[in-house]
């Protein structure tokens, strides 16, 4: 398949793009989601995405609840897309930013959304000395296996706080909750426990 020149819509901070809701799926920036796309619409919108952007937002929002406040998903760069015999199609989904949904067209097949950010303005150091601690403890303990062992602690603590709770929690619900936070040091504070909860299960 050749790539087509697109914008880089990695630096656009607002816009209007299509939404794929899919309940049990937490997808993180700069991490990355395997999804069976089956649907018939979101087969189409896979199709016309891969011809212009290649990229959708994922919320794991419900589609049909009725809340009033925003809901919120993650812009999602399309990296490989492979349809199956059963008519099925296997992308996997690289995380850019997350978003807020504000609004949606008549057919809600397209949504206007805004990018968020979190700051790390108020970053408690000794939270980062901790998870450094933490982290190379579970790293030396675990051997060889495919836990990211190479995080930049230092450079980008938000995302590590993100890859660590990805790969090391199982439960949805938890998930959602901190995929919500948007302090840091709250982030900062949920990613030691969970690798804490590693050792304490040995």
């Amino acid at each position: 398949m050749q790539l087509l020149d697109c914008p880089d819509i990695s630096k656009i901070s607002s816009g209007v793009s299509p939404v794929m809701f899919v309940n049990g799926a937490v997808l993180f920036p700069k991490c990355t989601f395997p999804l069976r796309i089956f649907e018939p619409r979101y087969l189409k919108m896979l199709e016309s995405a891969l011809k212009t952007t290649r990229s959708f937002i994922l919320s794991f929002e419900d589609e049909d609840s009725e809340v009033n406040s925003y809901s919120y998903g993650t812009m999602g760069l399309i990296t490989s897309a492979v349809k199956q015999n059963d008519g099925t199609t296997l992308v996997m989904l690289e995380g850019l930013f997350k978003v807020k949904l504000i609004k949606s067209d008549s057919h809600h097949q397209n949504w206007a959304y805004e990018k968020l950010s979190i700051s790390d303005s108020n970053l408690d150091f000794d939270l980062v000395d901790k998870l450094k601690l933490s982290y190379n403890r579970l790293c030396d303990a675990i051997g060889d296996c495919d836990f990211p062992k190479n995080l930049s602690l230092s450079k980008n603590v938000s995302h590590s706080c993100d890859v660590i709770v990805d790969f090391l929690v199982s439960n949805i619900a938890f998930k959602k909750e901190y995929y919500l936070i948007n302090n840091i040091n709250k982030k900062l504070t949920i990613a030691i426990k969970v690798i804490e909860s590693i050792f304490l299960k040995n």
